[in-house]
């Protein structure tokens, strides 16, 4: 008999990577197996040392060989930490042009987990972090912003407890030396990396990206998880045709409109009454 093929160590893998973690099923299920670069995560976006960061549970983890419907992908990622705070990490590709409102909408979901008969002075912080391969804010281009209630006047914080922040993976090179201080830029290309020469380069000397990497190797070679990331995809490539189709509608009703306005001018300039 022969014996069956082994995989090579994820230090020796060359060549493109099927499914990087843009695709936000392979984000959610790399952060869901790995609490180490969990941790790692949490703890450079909110600029701590992830030692701080004692546990982690994820709240909505995806169970391998369930059916999953398209209406079933919501793939934020909701962890509870370090006694009871919450934050809710996201991945969005394509600009759906709902960002404000669904990541408003999902951090208030988590804020507001008060249980009956507890005091409101015992809620925890809630964050929300989007990862958009977009620019949120055309105007206003950053890589990584962070945004907490304040007072308009003169910018004292009403609360730390509810804040959203943004990471446009597309906006890298905006980096700033805190964001490089706590290696968020380095998760960003991770996220983004294309071949695993790449991502090992990206990796070195960073040990928690270094394990999210080796668990994006593990997952690529898992047949049960490279159809769920299949079948997702699937799903974002229908929904940017939709997007891209009704974009080409809008255009060309802009058009036709366009027409008949000028047609409509002539009309009027002949004394010609238009039915």
């Amino acid at each position: 008999m022969y014996e069956s093929i082994k995989p090579i160590p994820f230090s020796e893998a060359t060549g493109t990577i099927k499914y990087n973690m843009l695709n936000d099923c392979m984000f959610h299920l790399v952060l869901q197996k790995n609490e180490y670069a969990l941790k790692g995560l949490i703890a450079a976006l909110l600029h701590m040392d992830p030692e701080q960061i004692i546990s982690t549970e994820v709240q909505n983890p995806i169970h391998l060989g369930e059916t999953i419907s398209e209406k079933d992908f919501v793939l934020d990622v909701v962890v509870k930490f370090n006694d009871e705070n919450v934050i809710d990490l996201e991945m969005q590709v394509e600009d759906l042009r709902n960002w404000v409102p669904r990541s408003l909408s999902y951090l208030c979901r988590e804020y507001l987990r008060l249980k009956h008969g507890q005091n409101y002075s015992e809620l925890k912080g809630a964050y929300h972090v989007g990862f958009l391969d977009y620019t949120l804010f055309k105007d206003h281009p950053e890589f990584y912003s962070t945004y907490c209630l304040r007072n308009r006047k003169d910018g004292h914080i009403y609360t730390d407890k509810f804040v959203l922040s943004v990471v446009s993976l597309n906006q890298i090179e905006l980096a700033t030396d805190d964001d490089k201080e706590f290696a968020i830029d380095k998760w960003a290309r991770a996220f983004k990396a294309t071949t695993w020469e790449e991502l090992k380069m990206i990796t070195q000397n960073e040990p928690y990206i270094d394990s999210a990497a080796n668990s994006i190797y593990g997952n690529n070679l898992d047949p049960d998880i490279l159809e769920l990331c299949k079948k997702r995809q699937e799903e974002i490539d229908g929904e940017n045709y939709r997007i891209k189709r009704l974009e080409e509608l809008e255009d060309e009703n802009s058009v036709l409109t366009s027409e008949v306005d000028r047609l409509r001018s002539i009309l009027a300039a002949n004394n010609i009454v238009a039915d």
